[in-house]
Order: C-alpha cells, then sequence, then structure tokens
C-alpha cells in the first residue's frame, strides 16, 4: 500500500484502466460440450468498446485454423482488428481430441473416426457464445473465415447453414474432402455447392500458381463464377500456402465492411444435405436416409419445389427406399386447405391432393427418393412458372457438341392463373456458346397447364470438354416474362455429348479382378453384370442415358499427391438382367490422374460403345454417332 501512495493519481487510473481493457479483450476460455462429452478451449477476441458500452451488441467472426492450427491464432495484433472494426473475433479449436494431429474429422475414409461432426458443434458453440456474451445474434452479425482445412470447413458451414451464417471467407481451403461418421460418409466438393449459398456473403483467397492446391481450387473458383446470383468476392494471393497476417487482416476488414450488406433470404433458394433430417431457411427435411448421399432441394419458393435424392453430386443416381417428408416455412395461410401438384420426373406422372396448413401457415408434403416436383396453389393466386423437364437429342440428356443442337424444356404454370404475354429467355455464363434463338415467345400459359414447349431452343456449344475436375455440364439460365412485369428464374445443366476421339483401348471387368465386377469373370459385358471399364489401365467415369443401366455406384481412389487432397471417381454399372444381347451402350467417359507437389487434375475424355454379349467394341457409323 506504501507503494502505490508513491504512484501519482492519474497514473494509477491509466493502469487499472489499461488492465480492464485487457481483460475485457483477449481471452482464453473453455467450455463443456454436449458434442465432443469434455471441455473445449477457445480464444475470444472483444473490442474496447465492450466493457464501455455495456448496452451494444456487436457482430461476431469465427476463425477455423488449418490443420496444425489451434484456437491460439499465430498472429499478435488481432486485438487491434477488434478494437478498429468493433467486432468480435472468435478462435476455436476443431480438433476432436487434443492429442489429435489432423482436425475436423474430415478427410479420406481413414481420417474420419468419431461418431460426431464438426457442424454439429458449431451449432452447439455458436449458442454458447451468443449466450456468454453480448453479440448480434443472428445471421446478419455473423460470420466464418477458415484456412486451408478450416477453409473447407468454413464452405461447410456456410453451405448448411445459410439461414444463421451472413458471410463466409475461405483461404486457401481444401476443395473436397469426405464428411460424416465412420460408418456414413459422403464426398463433399464444393465446387458442386454453391447453390447451397445463395442469401450468403461469399469470399475465396486464391493463391497464383505454386501453391499445393492451386489447381484445384481453380475449379473451385470457376464453378463459383459460374452459378447465376451467387454474391461472390474474389481475391488472390501469393503462391505460398501460408496465412500472412495482411490476409487475415483483409479477410477480417472484409467483413466488418460487410457485415451491413448481409442480403435477406433469397426467395428461391436450393439445397443439397448429406443429412437424414435437416432445416434450411424455415423448412423442416426428414427422411429415413442412412448411407452415404444427399437430399437435394432446388428452385424452392412458395409456389413449389424440386427435390431428389442423389448418391453423389452434381448428377448422382437416385438412392432408393428414401422417404421424405418436408414441412415448409410458415408462408402459408393457417388453417387453409392447398392444392398440392405431384409430377414424378422418373415416370411422367402427376398425382393431386388437398393439404390444409396448421396453425402456423405450415405444409406437411411427403415425397420418395425420385425426382418429383411440386406444385402448390389454391384459388386466386398468381401464375408460377418452372420448367419440370428438359431433353436433348432423341430425348436423352445429351446434347450435340460443335453443332446446332435443339434443347427442348416442359413448362409448368403452377399457379391458379393463367399468364399472358410470356416470353423466355436463355443465357449462359460458359464460353465458347452460340444460341442461335436466345428468346422464345410463348403467348399465354392457362393455370395448371403442363406441356412441352412448341419451339427448341437452339445452341451450339464449342466449349471443349474440361482437362481438370470442372463439371462437364454446361449451365443454362431461364427467365421467363409476362405482360404484367412478373418473372420467374429456373436452370438447365445440360451435357454435350463431345465431339472428341474413341478411347481404342477398352477392357471390362466383371469379376476378373476380384476387386471391382462381379460376373464370369470373361471380360464381356453380359446382362446383370456389374462392370467396370477400363481404357488401358485408367479406370474410367462413365456418362450414359440408357435404359438398360439400372444403376451405378462410384470408386473413389486417392491417388498420391502431397496431402491427400483430390479423389479420382470412377463407375460401377450395373447391366439390366433383361438387356438383350447385341445391345449397343454408347458412352461419353473420362479417367484423370493427378501430379504430386502441387496437386493438378489432369482428366483425359473419350467415347467408346460396347455390344453386350460380344467382346468387341462396337463400330458406329458417323450418322448413328450424332444422334446417339
Amino acid at each position: 500500500m506504501k507503494n502505490l501512495k508513491l504512484i501519482p493519481f492519474s497514473l494509477l487510473l491509466l493502469l487499472l484502466l489499461g488492465f480492464a481493457v485487457d481483460m475485457a479483450a483477449q481471452q482464453d476460455r473453455i467450455h463443456y460440450s454436449q458434442v465432443f462429452k469434455r471441455e473445449k478451449p477457445y480464444r475470444i477476441f472483444l473490442p474496447a468498446a465492450y466493457e464501455k458500452e455495456p448496452a451494444r451488441r456487436f457482430p461476431v467472426l469465427y476463425y477455423m485454423h488449418g490443420n496444425k492450427g489451434t484456437h491460439q491464432t499465430p498472429f499478435d495484433n488481432i486485438q487491434e482488428l477488434a478494437d478498429k472494426h468493433q467486432l468480435i473475433l472468435v478462435c476455436w479449436n476443431g480438433r476432436s481430441e487434443e492429442a489429435d494431429v489432423r482436425p475436423y474429422n474430415v478427410g479420406y475414409h481413414s481420417n474420419i473416426n468419431y461418431p460426431y461432426q464438426i457442424t454439429d458443434y458449431f451449432l452447439e458453440f455458436y449458442q454458447h457464445i451468443d449466450s456468454t456474451y453480448r453479440t448480434q445474434a443472428n445471421r446478419n452479425g455473423r460470420g466464418v473465415f477458415g484456412h486451408s482445412m478450416g477453409g473447407f470447413v468454413a464452405y461447410v458451414l456456410g453451405q448448411k447453414f445459410p439461414h444463421l451464417i451472413g458471410l463466409v471467407i475461405n483461404s486457401k481451403g481444401s476443395p473436397e474432402f469426405f464428411m460424416g461418421l465412420p460408418n456414413n460418409h459422403t464426398l463433399i466438393q464444393h465446387r458442386h455447392l454453391f447453390g447451397n449459398l445463395h442469401g450468403v456473403l461469399v469470399r475465396f483467397q486464391h493463391s497464383t500458381v505454386g501453391e499445393e492446391l492451386y489447381h484445384l481450387n481453380e475449379e473451385v473458383h470457376f464453378a463459383a463464377s459460374q452459378e447465376a446470383g451467387l454474391q461472390y468476392d474474389f481475391q488472390i494471393y501469393d503462391n505460398k500456402h501460408t496465412l500472412t497476417y495482411p490476409q487475415f487482416k483483409d479477410a477480417v476488414d472484409w467483413a466488418a465492411a460487410n457485415f451491413k450488406n448481409i442480403p435477406p433470404p433469397p426467395a428461391r433458394w436450393h439445397h443439397a444435405s448429406t443429412s437424414a433430417s435437416f432445416h434450411v431457411w424455415g423448412y423442416d427435411v426428414h427422411s429415413n436416409l442412412n448411407e452415404p448421399g444427399f437430399i437435394e432441394l432446388r428452385g424452392v419458393s412458395k409456389a413449389g419445389f424440386r427435390i431428389q435424392t442423389r448418391k453423389w453430386l452434381p448428377d448422382g443416381v437416385a438412392i432408393p427406399g428414401i422417404k421424405i417428408t418436408v414441412h415448409t416455412a410458415p408462408v402459408y395461410e393457417p388453417n387453409v386447405a392447398y392444392n398440392i401438384s405431384d409430377f414424378n420426373a422418373q415416370t411422367g406422372e402427376t398425382k393431386t391432393s388437398k393439404v390444409t396448413a396448421d396453425t402456423k401457415g405450415r405444409l406437411s408434403i411427403q415425397s420418395d427418393h425420385e425426382a418429383h416436383v411440386f406444385g402448390i396453389t389454391r384459388a386466386k393466386e398468381k401464375a408460377a412458372l418452372a420448367v419440370s423437364q428438359f431433353a436433348g437429342i432423341n430425348e436423352t440428356r445429351f446434347v450435340n457438341h460443335k453443332t446446332s443442337s435443339a434443347i427442348k424444356i416442359r413448362v409448368w404454370n403452377r399457379g391458379s392463373s393463367k399468364a399472358d404475354g410470356l416470353k423466355v429467355k436463355i443465357s449462359t455464363a460458359a464460353k465458347d456458346v452460340v444460341i442461335e434463338n436466345p428468346e422464345i415467345t410463348i403467348g399465354t400459359i392457362a393455370a395448371g397447364q403442363h406441356d412441352w414447349l412448341r419451339d427448341s431452343f437452339r445452341v451450339i456449344i464449342n466449349t471443349a470438354p474440361p482437362t481438370d475436375g470442372v463439371s462437364p455440364y454446361i449451365r443454362f439460365n431461364l427467365v421467363f416474362t409476362d405482360n404484367k412485369g412478373n418473372s420467374w428464374n429456373d436452370e438447365v445443366d445440360v451435357l454435350p455429348f463431345y465431339d472428341i476421339e474413341e478411347f481404342d483401348a477398352i477392357g471390362v471387368d466383371d469379376g476378373d479382378s476380384e476387386i471391382f465386377g462381379s460376373g464370369n469373370g470373361n471380360n464381356i459385358a453380359e446382362p446383370g453384370e456389374l462392370i467396370m471399364i477400363y481404357q488401358e489401365s485408367h479406370r474410367t467415369k462413365l456418362y450414359y442415358d440408357d435404359p438398360y443401366i439400372i444403376s451405378e455406384k462410384l470408386h473413389d481412389d486417392l491417388q498420391p499427391d502431397k496431402w491427400g487432397d483430390g479423389y479420382a471417381l470412377s463407375s460401377l454399372i450395373r447391366i439390366s438382367p433383361d438387356c438383350p444381347a447385341g445391345h449397343v451402350i454408347r458412352f461419353l467417359a473420362c479417367y484423370e490422374v493427378k501430379q504430386w507437389s502441387t496437386i493438378n487434375r489432369k482428366v483425359s475424355w473419350g467415347t467408346f460403345s460396347i455390344t453386350i454379349g460380344n467382346n468387341q467394341k462396337a463400330s458406329i457409323d458417323a450418322d448413328s454417332e450424332k444422334d446417339l
């Protein structure tokens, strides 16, 4: 006490205030996690105004560390950023067990070792932060930011919880990992999931050539640039995989500047989920899904939605036996009956029923594993246009390559009023595509009318098949307008049957390897067999449209590379037992190899045909090849 009297009062006050500010600023804390059943550490940075303005609430930016990181951030001046922007920065710990070298329970099959997911922990953790600190406890004040493996996780969180997260920042993140539980995990590839991020501000901090993930993340960046309506910011840094303080600061600066720009919930949205049950944008979806794969919702609006199961994205086959219940958001008139039209895109059948909204204005709709398009309406609702089907060559999913090709669309007015003066425009972000007639005049579509348009769009797709993991599909965006100023958006993804060289060293594994196919092992594709097709020594990924291929599953390889990023996929297909001998199946196919250090996927494409019951590759003349 005698020593304290020697200190001038003003200096003592400054020292005490400084100590108080430090205590209210960076803190290393722990909380008990019900997910992990143990205490979890985290580091939090509170802004200087947190103690000075006790009635004020602050936005929160969560940081997800990389593979060898922890919640103990590597930079000394993060507090300055929290003070400058008056936001809360939270750095979590992604390790399932403290002794683990690898965090997040994601990666290849052998990396998934725990019966819980990091997405479960995020739900618990953000609620702990919101209940403990004065946060802006809504998506307008909540963002996520991650580097490397943490960048992968940041995108996963935004894709899974767009209704909870307003902005997402990925710094040089891993582009794809398996994710889920030890006996039930699915390949998550960000390049196929940007549709989930409508309504979220998205930033990607990329690198230049030479960084280990540069080539794989070029695939991610390209996919984001092709997603119409995505609010996407892109920055590029040097060719090092490390996260520097200036790059960290750039991300925090961008988040702080954009918390005030969070977009409202989208009026029309898409969502693909690996969960059996999930909640998104006010909708609750429940199913008996208990295997790898996705439940995919597209074009969800008050007028209806499309729903289906897929074993993989973007074009996986359906998962048989799945039953789905969708509880809509409370956007309908309580206790009022609505007409539900259910169009099965596989069978072409339509069923109608009446469903009464509950006291909160929610409807319950039943579906299954196949692709269904639902319409929801009642009397005096305005028109609502949607594409229910499209077709290319000979009613297949393919279109011609390098020559004029027709895209036919089937349009459904799901509303209870007609649409007059109707036109539809088509566009694409893809390069080297010529649209010969970008607008079609439709005229009138009556309420409930569901027909193929008389006129087709004609396109010439000169785009070369991708030499990396970019999707081979071409996205076309459609905008319908009527004479009352109404407009409706939709999209179709078409696959060119690329005009490329034939694969000339085709082999069939029908069980002779005792690893992949199953059959009599004579290297001839025969009815009822499960086969894998090789080009020379390379397993192939197959694209086809043939009724005698009744199922498909994918085999994945982690080919040699530096970190275990990027997976090579190949097809195992089942030939129907009813397939007649001599039937010719035409394929578009690809295979990939990878460079080791700067991980670079090299994809080679070709076409070929097989004749069922014949060990010779079928010969196809030029005219028949055009028509598949």
